[in-house]
């Protein structure tokens, strides 16, 4: 498994700390992903992305994509207020990617109660 994290932007993500969060999520998950790539962009390009890819013409704080042989979450750096909450959105979009949907509230409260327990355990 590779985890590649791609910072397009001035935001200072802790590259060390992403890793072991998605590593450690994986574990407890027991899933595996071939290859991940973890890319930091500006509202403008999810934005671009999220038109292209989901008819959606609005910015979102993420977005991820299982392509099959290699994975891609990105994350919109101007949604995040805090360090946390760019943790928080890159376990939200590993979420997505080994299987779990929020298509309705039982979903979305599952998601939310996986991603705080996540950031407890992992990031202290």
């Amino acid at each position: 498994m590779g985890i590649r994290i791609f910072n397009t932007t001035d935001y200072p993500a802790d590259n060390k700390k992403i890793n072991r969060l998605v590593k450690g999520v994986l574990k407890k998950e027991k899933k595996t992903v071939r290859e991940l790539n973890i890319i930091i962009v500006d509202k403008n390009f999810i934005r671009r992305l999220n038109r292209k890819f989901l008819g959606r013409n609005r910015s979102t704080n993420v977005l991820a994509f299982d392509l099959g042989e290699v994975s891609e979450i990105y994350v919109s750096k101007d949604a995040v207020a805090e360090e946390e909450e760019l943790y928080y959105y890159v376990l939200h979009g590993l979420l997505h990617i080994i299987g779990y949907e929020h298509k309705d509230k039982k979903g979305e409260q599952i998601m939310k109660k996986k991603c705080l327990n996540y950031l407890r355990g992992i990031t202290g």
